[in-house]
Order: structure tokens, then C-alpha cells, then sequence
């Protein structure tokens, strides 16, 4: 099944074939023959490959004119040094490479390449390391971007435009039941046009082709380009393959059901709490393992996590102790926010350390099962639990900054309960 996209969207298809190397200075604009390919010897007598980590080849879906940024590094032979890097920009179906950015990485081959999204269009980026006597081999990855611009013909944005260092993102899930409520608050998105991170339960009852195709494309299919998914246990009812199948490999594989993504500044690690079905969460899962190594490389002042269980909760389920290895993990690396589904009603936390303690410096939670599936009572009171909400679907609207946030649940119903806040990040 093909989803569908919204005519407001526009598709960058980044061919971000990273790192082939040159000898010498390239001029502003070149021509690239070659086809990338990995790890391919460019002479007979290169006797060290050039390498690069960090560059994530996930898909990312960016708005236009947003500050783009990724944190990489350089090995050459396998060991870390200086070099410089260029940063290529041609237009899909052209062989004319512009060159965009220059820089030098640190003596560890550390550096963050920078650069602006186009309004539109379809672009390829590759980034080149001058050659050297030593290194010679030519290294390259691909990468998807979409660029995604306000369509006017739908109800008006804020009376005041939003300024270029914020951004907008919604946040909720269990969303994709048949006579549900997913119309209702697929509306509020449209009235605040933004990515959306969508928390699990996206397609009831279990996650099925027929399921998206019945129950979650027809309101929220035109965000797919747009959409940041995690999978919910209605996603596993039929073992994920429509979910992957929906949204293709930008959202992780089967084998790999997790990635990172940057949004607005902020670092997105988007993760899978269900932990039996994805081997596990724990210390020596694979999850915690990449999720350890993604946190060990240089982060932006806020990060978030999302996933489907809530860690805390009132609701009927009550916490996930699952994932309580993940959620120690990222309290230890100062990770500001994490986002969740899976009761059906909304609730906000306190910022809690790894033992449900309230700490200015721990993770605060919030749980967004509002989407449109049947809401639920709250039985429960948890500790450190704020504020309490099921008498409305609704979307949590986030204000993203480089340093701060605000927080607003915005309800469908006129007399709906809602929140609102801002925060500093730690």
C-alpha cells in the first residue's frame, strides 16, 4: 500500500551520497560523473579508507528555509583526524554540484555541517573529503528529505507569523479507529500546520493493510510525509509488517524498529516499547545498546523520547516497568521529554528521575492517547502526576525552541479540558 500524501507537501529526495574524495580544492560548482558507491577505492594505490559516522540516513521531513544541521566524523584508516569537508547541492536530475558549506573537523574528526533547507524542489546533497597521498577511497550514503510548506487553502494559521526560531510540532496517538474521533483532531493539525509525532495505536484493531487503509489513512494519511510514527501493541497484533509497509524504511526496519531524527533544533529518539516482540529493552537489548551509542555522540541542549507504553501513568494500564532500563538511560543523559500513547486520555508529569522521584533535572512525560479512539476513565493517581484529562480527544501542540518549549493540549471538543506551558530545557 502506497500512503498518501498532501498536496502541500513537497518530497526532497536528498541523495546525500556522502564523502567521496577528491583531490585538491573543488571549484563553487562541479560536475559528479561518477555514481556514489561505498566504500570504493578511487586509485589502484589508496591504501586507507576514508570513512564517516553519524550521518543518519533516516528519512527527515523538514520545513522550508529550516536550519539543517548533523553531527559527524571522519576516520581515515580507522583512526580519527583533521580533514575538511565540503557540503555538495544539486538539483534532482542534474549533474551540476554546487558547493554549499566548507569546514574543518577538530583533531578527533568531529564536526557539524550546516546548511538550509530550499523552499522546494527535489535536491541531492554529498559531502567530500579532499584526498590525500594516504587516503583515497571514496565513501557515500543516500538520504531522503522532505521539505514541507503551509498549504493557504486550509483554515488560516496564527494571525502572527511564527518566527523562524520555533516551530510547531503535534503530538498524539491511538488514533486509527473505524467511527472514531481521527477526522475531529486531524482538523486541529490542519489549523496549525506542523510534523506530527504519532505516539502508537495508529491503526485499530490490529494494525493490519485493511486497518490503515480503513481506519487511519482516510483522516490522517495526508501527514504521512509529515509523520513521525512509533508503533503501538495494536501495530504487533499482526506483527508490524503493515506499519513498516505504511511508512516505509525511514521509520526503521522490522529487524531495527527505532531511529533518530532531528526536529526543530531538538533531538528526536524515537523508540519501541514493545519490548517482548522487539527483543527486549533491557541493558543488553539492542535497543538500549543503539540507543546508548546515539547518546554518547554530541546532543543539542533538548532532546525527547517517544514510545507507546507510558513509563508513568493514572490510567488503566498503569506504568510500564519495561521500559524503565530506556527511561534510566536517558534521565542520566538529561533528556527533557518523553511522549506516549497507549491510555486513552491525556496526562501530564512532573519531571520524574529513573526512581518516579520529582527532579528539576529528570524526564518530563506526557501521555497523548487522544487521537481518536474511545477514551477511557483514570482510575489511578501516580505520583508526580500534574494534570488529568479525558472528557475530549484533542493533540498536544508543542512550541519547539532551541532552548525552551511550550506545551498546549488543544481539545476538540469547545468545552474540553486542555494544559498549557513553557519550560527551559535542562
Amino acid at each position: 500500500m502506497v500512503p498518501r500524501a498532501a498536496a502541500s507537501v513537497v518530497t526532497l529526495t536528498v541523495t546525500a551520497a556522502w564523502l567521496a574524495l577528491l583531490s585538491g580544492p573543488a571549484p563553487a560548482t562541479v560536475r559528479e560523473d561518477a555514481a556514489p558507491g561505498a566504500a570504493v577505492s578511487a586509485s589502484p594505490t589508496a591504501k586507507r579508507a576514508t570513512a564517516i559516522l553519524g550521518w543518519q540516513e533516516t528519512t527527515r521531513r523538514v520545513t522550508a528555509g529550516e536550519r539543517l544541521s548533523d553531527r559527524i566524523r571522519i576516520f581515515t584508516g580507522g583512526q580519527s583526524s583533521q580533514r575538511t569537508v565540503r557540503l555538495l547541492q544539486a538539483r534532482s536530475g542534474s549533474d551540476v554540484w554546487r558547493t554549499i558549506w566548507r569546514g574543518k573537523t577538530s583533531a578527533r574528526g568531529r564536526i557539524t555541517v550546516r546548511w538550509t533547507a530550499p523552499d522546494s524542489g527535489v535536491w541531492r546533497y554529498r559531502a567530500k573529503v579532499a584526498a590525500t597521498s594516504k587516503a583515497r577511497a571514496r565513501t557515500a550514503s543516500t538520504r531522503r528529505i522532505v521539505v514541507w510548506t503551509p498549504d493557504t487553502s486550509i483554515a488560516p494559521g496564527p494571525t502572527e507569523p511564527t518566527p523562524s526560531s520555533e516551530s510547531t510540532v503535534h503530538v498524539t496517538g491511538d488514533i486509527g479507529q473505524c467511527g472514531g474521533a481521527a477526522d475531529e483532531t486531524a482538523a486541529l493539525i490542519d489549523s496549525a500546520p506542523g510534523p506530527l509525532v504519532a505516539t502508537g495505536d495508529l491503526a485499530y484493531p490490529n494494525g493490519t493493510a485493511a486497518d490503515f487503509a480503513n481506519c487511519y489513512d482516510p483522516s490522517y494519511g495526508r501527514f504521512t510525509p509529515i509523520t513521525f510514527p512509533v508503533p503501538g501493541n495494536h501495530e504487533y497484533n499482526s506483527g508490524a509488517t503493515a506499519y513498516f509497509d505504511f511508512f516505509g524504511d525511514r521509520v526503521g526496519t522490522p529487524a531495527q524498529p527505532w531511529y533518530a531524527v532531528n526536529l526543530a533544533g531538538w533531538r528526536f529518539y524515537m523508540l519501541n516499547s514493545n519490548c517482548a516482540q522487539v527483543g527486549g529493552c533491557g541493558t543488553g537489548s539492542a535497543q538500549y545498546i543503539w540507543l546508548a551509542d546515539q547518546l554518547r555522540g554530541d546532543q543539542p541542549r533538548c532532546t525527547a523520547a517517544v514510545w507507546h507504553h507510558p513509563r508513568w501513568s493514572s490510567g488503566v494500564h498503569g506504568p510500564d516497568t519495561n521500559t524503565a532500563p530506556l527511561y534510566t538511560l536517558l534521565a542520566d543523559q538529561g533528556t527533557d521529554l518523553l511522549l506516549t500513547g497507549h491510555e486513552h486520555n491525556y496526562e501530564r508529569f512532573a519531571r520524574l528521575d529513573a526512581t518516579g522521584r520529582t527532579d528539576p533535572s529528570g524526564i518530563r512525560e506526557f501521555v497523548v492517547g487522544t487521537g481518536g479512539a474511545a477514551l477511557r476513565e483514570i482510575p489511578g493517581l501516580a505520583t508526580g502526576s500534574e494534570v488529568r484529562l479525558n472528557d475530549s480527544h484533542g493533540v498536544l501542540r508543542l512550541t519547539l525552541r532551541a532552548g525552551d518549549f511550550d506545551w498546549r493540549f488543544v481539545p476538540t471538543e469547545a468545552n474540553g479540558g486542555t494544559d498549557a506551558g513553557s519550560e527551559q530545557c535542562t
